[in-house]
């Protein structure tokens, strides 16, 4: 058959390989074992293998450099794991989490730990479970990410406070003097909303005499490259309200490394100010350009600024070089396309989902060979015609050498890998790379490797190449299979050699479209879907108004994030059981907000085999939590339980849900305007309408989705 390996050949004059002295083919057909530890000590992350009954089977060194003792030392992976807690109560809590989430879930968990060096760690694990029953485990050292991202999150929130809380007026514009935000105070003074005034220039907004003379005033003060030339520019000016035109004294600074070229520009704006006034305000706009100095500096990323005909307008390079990547001065003005071909191309392919959609594109950017390389970045408008690419070093690839292999680990692993000698004669094949192809590891062994991948010549000179040159090569040539279709895949080969052991070459296969592929597929279908769940609730949060006490915005955003997270759970073709769902979620919130279980404070009733699709059962899951958070988000005393929730279908299959309170108690609004608006929206989402019920004694609300939507 054309393209498959077969233990015989059809035509004596096609022999698998040439005709060799009687020792030289037992030694070929008798390859000698491999051990494959050393490679796995060199893996860039702690591996730990489990039997069904916890019992290990295999880690490598990491484990030991991540914890400073091993598990057969501890004597079993619960007992490793609580050496390393630093009090009792911690230890409980960490095995309880251990055995609920990762060893009966295989969900992903971080941990803080003692390291070997005594210090606090914080230690990511990774589980996976085998058809077979194994439970494999990896381990990651995340403590300075963790470190870089509160760090610039609480950087944020400051620059935020001090901005929005100012008594002052403050706008922020950008290089082009256009205005991206304005703090209430300025709100109030000029009478406008922030909506009418984004992306306007501040000239517009100023009497037209005063805005020339602001900007004269501005392009002398960036020439002057004098040490004692003052840091910012304050003039009095008329400013266009509402109303009427308001007299104002405005100081402008920049936000930069330099006052030539600003990233964004302070203008701050006061009224009837004193000496003693004006030196606090001097202060404060001093505070706030070190604030968002420090802010742009503790940023770990590449922020990019984009024109639509992919040339790069500016951008800021991260705080330390990146040994993967290397910004300069000379890629502002130049095509993406020519500084960085790999992200020029995803950008082209975006231009119309960012500009004329307005979405947001998050991807991976990932590379392999002598300088491999592991971004991630996240594209959208800034308006004018730009965009913002935002690009985020994940890691960095593992350059070592390996020296040695395990046989066991090696067949127990999912990724597809291949051993050759150098002449090209394959010496072993795992379980995953013999499936991939469609037969078994001895009709493979001994075989050239040539005949695996659609080559005309040059690949067994290629891999020989590789013992002088030990750099990988990635190479993405097809595979044949047993079928003799052609797979794409990329196989990325790597030179091994090991003292007392004849050199090889091993073949790590990627890409593969295969079958039992599918399951990956489907998770990171999953993700996706969650993070676009994450991106929903985000835009309800950010409809609170910016009074709202720390607790309720705390309260409200749990609420959502455990509501949505309900409908992860089922089948995504039968879609999510409205019934149970609510019972969870009603649970969860009771645990938030002080109450008892949730089959006391509410009754929900209805078909327990009730579904609704994927699609709207986030906003449903979302209308659920934020009718029960306006019952149980404040104590109300009555008898009974506080809420009633009834799911039906009619006959023309239309879902319906009545709310209403128990005896008592009403529905309480924390700011009703907002509140509505957020309900009137998920019932948008979802296609439905959401009416008071007048028949009902006490104040009652009846939700419909409509068939086509359900």
């Amino acid at each position: 058959m054309p393209g498959a390996l077969s233990s015989e050949p059809s035509n004596p004059s096609h022999h698998l390989a040439p005709t060799m002295p009687e020792e030289s083919q037992s030694e070929a057909l008798n390859p000698p074992k491999v051990d494959w530890t050393a490679i796995l000590d060199q893996l860039p992350y702690g591996l730990i293998v489990l039997g069904p009954g916890q019992d290990l089977q295999y880690e490598n060194t990491v484990c030991r450099d991540l914890l400073g003792s091993t598990i057969q030392e501890k004597g079993g992976i619960e007992d490793w794991l609580a050496s390393a807690c630093p009090n009792d109560e911690h230890r409980d809590r960490v095995i309880n989490s251990w055995r609920d989430h990762i060893w009966r879930n295989q969900l992903t968990r971080s941990f803080t730990l003692r390291g070997a060096d005594q210090k606090l760690r914080e230690i990511e694990f990774r589980a996976t479970l085998h058809a077979d029953g194994t439970f494999t485990v990896t381990l990651q050292d995340i403590t300075d990410l963790h470190r870089a991202e509160e760090t610039q999150r609480h950087n944020k929130l400051k620059f935020r406070a001090m901005f929005a809380h100012a008594g002052d007026g403050a706008v922020l514009v950008d290089r082009t003097g256009r205005v991206i935000d304005a703090n209430p105070a300025f709100l109030n003074f000029a009478e406008l909303s922030l909506k009418e005034i984004h992306l306007s220039t501040l000239a517009s907004l100023l009497n037209p005499e005063d805005a020339t003379t602001l900007a004269n005033a501005q392009r002398v003060w960036r020439e002057n490259e004098s040490p004692e030339a003052p840091e910012t520019i304050t003039k009095d000016v008329w400013l266009r309200t509402r109303s009427k035109e308001k007299r104002a004294e405005l100081t402008y600074c920049p936000v930069g490394d330099s006052k030539q070229n600003p990233s964004m520009g302070i203008y701050l704006f006061q009224i009837g100010e004193t000496a003693e006034s004006r030196a606090q305000l001097l202060g404060k706009l001093q505070t706030v350009a070190i604030k968002a100095q420090a802010l742009l500096k503790a940023v770990p990323d590449l922020v990019l600024l984009i024109n639509k005909d992919l040339t790069v307008a500016d951008f800021a390079p991260p705080p330390s070089p990146w040994k993967e990547l290397k910004p300069n001065d000379s890629w502002r003005g130049q095509s993406l396309n020519e500084v960085w071909p790999i992200l020029g191309e995803i950008v082209d392919q975006s231009l119309l989902s960012v500009f004329a959609q307005g979405q947001t594109i998050h991807a991976d950017i990932e590379g392999c060979g002598v300088n491999p390389f592991d971004f991630n970045f996240t594209l959208c408008s800034c308006g004018d015609d730009q965009m913002l690419a935002v690009i985020r070093r994940l890691s960095q690839k593992s350059e070592g050498r390996v020296n040695g292999w395990s046989t066991p680990v090696l067949q127990m692993t999912s990724q597809a890998i291949i051993v050759a000698d150098i002449n090209g004669e394959i010496r072993e094949a795992n379980l995953a790379f013999a499936e991939l192809i469609g037969l078994s590891p001895s009709d493979i062994i001994g075989h050239s490797i040539s005949e695996l991948y659609r080559t005309d010549q040059g690949l067994k000179e290629r891999l020989t190449s590789l013992q002088t040159h030990p750099n990988p090569w990635s190479c993405e040539l097809p595979l044949i299979l047993k079928t003799g279709r052609e797979l794409n895949v990329i196989t990325d080969f790597v030179p091994v050699s090991e003292q007392g052991s004849p050199a090889c070459v091993v073949g790590l296969v990627r890409n593969a479209a295969a079958p039992l592929k599918q399951a990956q597929a489907e998770l990171d279908k999953s993700q996706h879907r969650f993070r676009n769940q994450l991106q929903l609730v985000t835009s309800l949060f950010s409809l609170e108004p910016q009074g709202s006490a720390a607790r309720d915005a705390f309260l409200k955003w749990q609420i959502r994030l455990r509501s949505v997270a309900q409908t992860m759970n089922g089948d995504p073709d039968a879609g999510v059981q409205v019934v149970p769902m609510a019972r969870t979620i009603a649970d969860e919130i009771c645990s938030l907000t002080g109450h008892a279980s949730g089959s006391r404070e509410i009754k929900i009733t209805g078909d327990e085999g009730l579904r609704i699709n994927r699609v709207n059962s986030d906003p449903l899951a979302l209308m659920i939590g934020e009718i029960l958070r306006l019952i149980l988000g404040h104590r109300q005393y009555g008898s009974g339980p506080q809420l009633s929730l009834s799911f039906h279908r009619d006959d023309e299959r239309n879902i319906y849900l009545r709310v209403k309170p128990g005896e008592n108690r009403r529905f309480i609004f924390t700011d009703e305007d907002s509140e509505i608006e957020i309900l009137e929206i998920l019932t948008v989402q979802m296609g439905g309408e959401l009416a008071p019920l007048a028949s009902e004694s006490n104040l009652a609300w009846e939700l419909k989705i409509p068939a086509e939507r359900s």
